[in-house]
């Protein structure tokens, strides 16, 4: 080999180690900016930099699905501009909504698993996944929950949110579902009285359809919550709330029968209740199109125009005693929750924020502007509630006389039997499987 050979190789062997160490040394800045920049963008996460407004106050994100054009919605957007007022220049509360709860509670979800979880948000509670939970992201309130705010709880429901000693998860909302009828619609159809069996209300049903009248608002997609609510409302009448309440599997006898009776109220609902959602079932309700629903209490906002037409039954049950005279299917605990923060001070401003809208006023307030029903304690003496009229005044006296509750199925439902109950209620309310089988395959997904 040559000098000039050997001489070339070494300054080829030169340029080339150059070149890598432009290109490591372009692969660690940009990793470097790539790191900073999530860290940036996860905001809301544990150890990162806290948001504050111009004038010096520590931002809040908040992300609900109550929106402004409900009653609840408009009445917890009251709470909150109150307490920004309150708090000017030194916390701000600002508000992301969505609307479409199925959608919002996966979208909540991703937040957590993507290091973006919302600094306040609420969520369906549900025993049988606890991935929120569990995921280490979530503020702990444990060292805040004094003795005098742990007082606007019922103990049960603080004992059902602490998860591996963590109270991750503040009481807020547990609505009953009852069920709302038109009395005038019963009327044409000859019925002066609310039926007190189950029995009887499939005779009500005919009666109904005979006079040209649809009777119930169901339906299938996303949490199928109406037809839900029979469903359980039938298997705590079967089972009894206690036999409910404990869990495990759902393949039972009891769940079989209710099965098949909610199949048989299947055939007096709407033509579009397959593949509906709460939308068209609930207008299809307030547009008297049909006699009957099962909801909570925001229902009632949507009712004005009607309000006078409708009533609120207690729910019917077999006559054996397996359940109480008047008992409620409940929405899941829908609790608020933080992300977790390093920052003592953010996570004060968090808690200040959570004692404000858990507060005997705000609850009040909450209670009689936005016709919710709510965990933190109401005081049913105060003059303002007692004088609570219209449906709303139903509501609150058949909520708070009830003997006994249980949660409604479906919020109690794991990740792949939530996933699979539209496509099984379809199957069923096409009698493409058994009541039997619908049971048994839901508990299949559940395992």
């Amino acid at each position: 080999m040559t000098d000039r050979t050997t001489k070339h190789n070494s300054k080829s062997k030169d340029r080339r180690r150059k070149i890598m160490k432009k290109r490591i040394l372009s692969i660690l800045l940009t990793a470097a900016l790539t790191t900073g920049m999530l860290a940036g963008c996860g905001g809301q996460s544990g150890g990162n930099e806290t948001e504050r407004s111009d004038s010096g106050a520590i931002v809040l994100d908040m992300y609900h699905s109550w929106s402004t054009d409900t009653e609840r919605g408009a009445a917890l957007d009251k709470l909150i501009q109150q307490f920004n007022e309150e708090n000017e220049g030194e916390i701000e509360v600002k508000v992301t909504i969505n609307p479409d709860f199925p959608a919002y509670q996966e979208k909540v979800k991703t937040m957590i698993s993507t290091d973006t979880t919302p600094d306040i948000f609420h969520y369906n509670f549900n025993p049988n996944d606890l991935s929120r939970q569990e995921s280490g992201k979530l503020m702990d309130f444990t060292e805040y929950m004094d003795d005098e705010w742990r007082a606007r709880f019922g103990e049960g429901d603080l004992e059902n949110l602490t998860i591996n000693g963590e109270i991750t998860s503040i009481p807020f909302e547990k609505a009953g579902a009852v069920i709302y009828y038109n009395k005038d619609l019963f009327a044409q159809a000859g019925i002066n009285e609310f039926p007190t069996t189950w029995d009887g209300l499939l005779d009500a049903c005919e009666k109904l359809e005979a006079a040209g009248i649809t009777p119930f608002s169901l339906y299938t997609a996303d949490d199928a919550w109406y037809t839900c609510n029979l469903f359980t409302y039938l298997a705590a009448s079967y089972a009894g709330i206690d036999t409910l309440n404990k869990g495990g599997d759902i393949n039972t006898p009891e769940m079989k029968q209710a099965a098949e009776m909610l199949r048989e109220f299947w055939n007096y609902t709407t033509g579009d209740a397959i593949g509906a959602n709460y939308s068209v079932a609930s207008n299809n309700f307030a547009s008297g199109k049909t006699a009957m629903a099962i909801d909570g209490p925001w229902l009632i906002g949507t009712l004005s125009e009607v309000e006078d037409q409708i009533g609120i039954a207690k729910a019917p049950s077999f006559g054996d005693g397996k359940v109480p005279e008047n008992y409620v299917v409940t929405d899941a605990q829908t609790p608020w929750a933080a992300a977790a923060t390093d920052d003592k001070e953010k996570e004060e401003a968090i808690v200040k924020f959570m004692k404000f809208i858990t507060s005997e006023e705000s609850v009040k307030q909450l209670t009689l502007d936005g016709a919710v029903f709510l965990s933190p304690k109401l005081d049913l003496e105060d003059p303002d509630v007692q004088a609570t009229g219209g449906l709303l005044g139903e509501y609150l006296a058949l909520n708070s006389s009830a003997e006994d509750s249980t949660i409604n199925i479906q919020r109690n439902l794991s990740t792949a039997a939530n996933s699979a109950l539209p496509s099984l209620l379809e199957s069923l309310a096409l009698d493409n499987i058994t009541p039997d089988e619908f049971v048994e395959q839901l508990a299949a997904e559940n395992e």
